[in-house]
């Protein structure tokens, strides 16, 4: 399945991570979802322009698709730690139940970056929006590329939104490639190799503890004849 941003690509993603979710086992611990979780129905185009007047912005072509196909999921995930205490854990953003919280998380990273909507605004710098947890779509950018943003901690973790989908819901993590892209101000780029600041060799400069074991060492020999 190509990852291209379509209403095709979208509702296949759909149809399968739910055939998936509906395999799991009960009380499986690795799981990150509760078993027979599924998505919530798509928005209609009135309620995606309600959706785009409350954020204050047209969505992406990409992001428009993404809602008309699923609008989060119908439950969440209930999360039991050792003691037995439990936690619910909803990663995904529903419209118009979560608008408050999508608010929220867009403010958090603002406000941990030591930006404001007017600033960013008055620098060119990319709006941003919590696709789900803490992945972040680029309004602004070529391509819409997505960035984990946890308040401050960013780095790079999709081309696209269809990237995205297929890296968190079809389990196609891979290693960091060269090339990534750059996002003014939220992302400066990231380097494999970078350079390490070159350090001066110390020559002739012997410490008292090698000093010591030269001396045991001519010492044996002399022993040995």
């Amino acid at each position: 399945m190509k990852p291209d941003n379509s209403l095709t690509f979208f509702r296949r993603l759909k149809a399968e991570t739910e055939a998936k979710w509906a395999q799991l086992a009960p009380n499986d611990p690795y799981a990150s979802i509760d078993p027979g979780t599924k998505w919530l129905p798509g928005l209609s185009e009135e309620e995606l322009h309600a959706f785009e007047k409350e954020m204050g912005f047209p969505f992406p072509e990409p992001l428009r698709n993404f809602y008309r196909t699923m609008n989060g999921v119908d439950r969440p995930f209930i999360y039991t730690y050792e003691d037995g205490s439990t936690s619910e854990d909803n990663r995904f953003y529903s419209y118009p139940q979560d608008i408050g919280r999508i608010r929220s998380m867009i403010a958090w990273v603002y406000e941990d970056c030591g930006i404001t909507p007017a600033i960013a605004k008055a620098r060119g710098i990319s709006r941003i929006f919590p696709i789900w947890g803490h992945r972040f779509m680029m309004i602004d950018e070529p391509g819409h590329p997505v960035l984990s943003m946890y308040g401050n901690d960013i780095i790079f973790y999709g081309s696209t939104l269809a990237a995205l989908c297929k890296k968190d819901l079809g389990s196609t993590h891979g290693m960091r490639q060269h090339g990534e892209p750059t996002v003014r101000f939220w992302y400066p780029g990231w380097q494999k190799n970078f350079k390490m600041p070159k350090r001066r060799r110390r020559v002739g400069v012997m410490t008292p503890w090698l000093r010591v074991m030269k001396k045991n060492v001519l010492l044996q020999h002399r022993a040995m004849g």
